[in-house]
């Protein structure tokens, strides 16, 4: 109110004109068109501000766009690989493999693309490193386990399976995942003393399933010990 009254008596006092002095120079207006002038100003300044803005920030903007551009295209080749991996297009994959690795590092699906690549190029070189690095991908961990388990078989690496299976040591971890895998090499290799072990320490569920699983793991130490004229160890795990 104090406000609106010193404006009114400031406009009486000059016949309701305006009155500006800038530099000796004295200019009276209307009150609607001191107005008009300022706000047609305020507009100009905010006009020059976004136009003086926009020219500085359009190359980054620009890039910022072709960026996004090529990143969903990234995408999109990345999705196209991995799809194509699973009917066997070898040159879909290393197509999307050559656009997406640009715009991703360490990426899951780039992984298990890069491992796909490798697999058709029969590089058990590149696999088993690009396996490596999936251990340490909590998404990619079983999947690394189960494929360097095949590599175990493939190699007949005793001392890679024993590591591995440590490895997948961890209570989120299911066995049935790698079951098929760990007996082929256990069969081949005649390696049972180190699968008992490592299902001893999983804390199987209390199922006729796992009790049998075990019982023959054991029968097939026993076996083992047996062989080799170890008839105490034999004894104690055949009671196992």
């Amino acid at each position: 109110m104090a406000l609106v009254s010193t404006v009114a008596m400031w406009l009486s006092r000059y016949d309701g004109k305006i009155i500006i002095e800038w530099f000796g120079w004295e200019i009276k207006s209307t009150p609607a068109f001191f107005l008009l002038v300022l706000s047609s100003l305020i507009f100009f300044l905010y006009l020059i501000f976004n136009l003086i803005s926009y020219v500085i920030n359009y190359p980054k903007n620009t890039l910022r766009k072709i960026k996004k551009i090529r990143l969903n295209s990234a995408k999109e080749a990345l999705q196209s690989g991995i799809i194509a991996s699973y009917y066997g297009n070898e040159k879909e994959v290393t197509n999307s493999l050559n656009k997406s690795k640009k715009y991703f590092r360490n990426n899951p699906l780039l992984l298990l693309l890069e491992l796909q690549s490798s697999i058709f190029q029969n590089n058990d070189k590149s696999s088993f490193l690009i396996l490596t690095k999936m251990l340490e991908i909590e998404i990619l961990k079983p999947i690394a386990i189960k494929g360097l388990i095949s590599y175990a078989i493939k190699k007949k690496d005793t001392q890679l399976f024993k590591n591995i299976l440590n490895k997948s040591v961890n209570k989120k971890f299911n066995f049935s995942w790698i079951k098929q895998e760990v007996f082929k090499f256990s069969i081949e290799n005649n390696y049972w003393k180190v699968l008992a072990d490592f299902l001893e320490t999983q804390n199987l569920p209390n199922k006729k399933e796992n009790k049998l699983i075990l019982s023959s793991v054991y029968f097939q130490v026993a076996l083992n010990y047996y062989d080799k004229d170890n008839y105490i160890k034999s004894k104690e795990f055949l009671s196992k």
